[in-house]
């Protein structure tokens, strides 16, 4: 059941970024990297992964969110906490 959130969880942060990048889902892999896959700088990143601690009600520390690369790190690290 846990491996079935997370794929749910990674599903959910796929869906959103694509909504709030205008990128189709087909566009977006779990290996997908916030700056050099989906063009993301660094105030962009920022900016989606605090619309995201807010939309999941799951907040990350500092660290973690500057340690993020990938989709699946964002996933990871917000099924983390979650749990």
């Amino acid at each position: 059941m846990m491996q079935q959130e997370r794929n749910l969880t990674q599903d959910k942060i796929i869906d959103f970024v694509s909504w709030q990048l205008n990128v189709p889902t087909t566009n977006i892999f779990p290996s997908s990297n916030l700056s050099a896959d989906l063009n993301l700088d660094p105030f962009d990143k920022m900016l989606l992964i605090a619309e995201l601690e807010s939309r999941l009600n799951v907040y990350l520390t500092p660290e973690e969110a500057d340690n993020i690369e990938t989709i699946q790190d964002v996933s990871r690290f917000f099924n983390q906490h979650a749990a």
